[in-house]
């Protein structure tokens, strides 16, 4: 365990944006919370829940995977070394969710290389971030059980840091960091995990959807309901820190030359599971709806393969951003008290 001042982070944030791409919070000017790389200009530690998941920097919104020219075929893997600071510990649990995702029966390499070369440091939750937060019930927060590099939790004017990879020993080997390994420091940690997951109520009608889901399953007319007020905008994906889906096209730069693109798509668009042959085996928004919710609450909670409850890690945002509350919370709740 070490202490860094919170008056010393820019200078060590500086030091590390020598080797690394530093990605650090930003608060905008329209009072949004976003990732951008680092500027000490705009830096803040005055960040609840970020508005947007820092799945972008491992797998961004579009990016060329390939590209031709003149017959010649060039794969395009960009290794830059990354440091992601700020995290916070669900959007870090749906980082290594992905991972194993991409790893399990197949390896993405640009996905995999990019998360190889990039430094995660988690910040630690002091307590609920928003209403719709409710990562205590998905086991995701409020703090990170491991993977990371380093692990900030606040402690007044330092933080203290808990360092959890021989990276995290590297990039908090300098003199801004003090030792903290004494038993008082680890009693602050203890007390700082007690508080914040105090302060995180429990949504039981997670673990009830989940299990409607894994037994019963829920009624058609639950879906339907549903699929009749979707507006199929696919914000609900694009804000979740665990969803993957993507869609492959090609681009013509010149005569002669293009690349293969890949983008992000959502399983709540008609044409993702279209065939060729024009046949769509999910031909309704409800079964759409049906395909998506049980994709976070059942289907990856059952294979247990990604050391969560389920794939959804009760970061809220579905909730915040869909214009007519079809989030998870909203979901499992209609499931739970039976309004069909």
């Amino acid at each position: 365990m070490k202490r860094i001042h919170k008056e010393s982070l820019k200078e060590a944030l500086k030091a590390w944006a020598e080797k690394y791409r530093v990605i650090a919070p930003r608060l905008t000017e329209r009072d949004e919370r976003i990732f951008d790389t680092f500027d000490e200009a705009w830096f803040t530690l005055d960040y609840a829940k970020p508005s947007l998941p820092l799945k972008h920097a491992l797998f961004p919104q579009s990016e060329a995977v390939f590209r031709v020219d003149q017959g010649i075929y060039r794969q395009i893997i960009r290794e830059e070394p990354a440091l992601l600071f700020g995290i916070r510990s669900c959007d870090f649990k749906g980082m290594l969710q992905s991972l194993s995702f991409m790893t399990k029966d197949f390896d993405d390499r640009f996905y995999t290389l990019r998360a190889k070369n990039t430094a995660a440091i988690v910040m630690a939750c002091p307590g609920q971030q928003s209403p719709t937060c409710f990562c205590t019930t998905t086991r995701s927060g409020p703090w990170a059980d491991g993977g990371f590099d380093l692990q900030l939790y606040e402690n007044g004017d330092s933080f203290l840091v808990e360092i959890g990879s021989s990276r995290g020993e590297d990039l908090a080997s300098s003199e801004l960091f003090e030792d903290a390994s004494d038993p008082a420091a680890r009693e602050k940690v203890t007390s700082f995990r007690r508080r914040a997951a105090q302060s995180i109520p429990l949504v039981p009608e997670i673990e009830q959807a989940m299990e409607k889901l894994r037994t019963t399953g829920a009624p058609d007319e639950l879906w339907e309901r549903f699929g009749m007020k979707c507006i199929t905008c696919g914000g609900c994906s694009f804000v979740c820190p665990t969803c993957t889906c993507f869609n492959v096209s090609d681009r013509v730069l010149t005569e002669g030359s293009g690349e293969r693109m890949r983008s992000w798509d959502a399983c709540l668009y008609a044409g993702f599971t279209k065939e060729a042959s024009g046949h769509n085996p999910r031909h309704s928004q409800a079964l759409r709806i049906k395909r998506r919710h049980e994709h976070k609450l059942l289907y990856h909670g059952d294979r247990d393969t990604h050391g969560g409850l389920c794939t959804c890690v009760g970061c809220g945002r579905c909730s915040d951003y869909c214009p007519v509350h079809i989030g998870a919370l909203e979901v499992a709740r209609d499931m739970s008290a039976k309004i069909f």
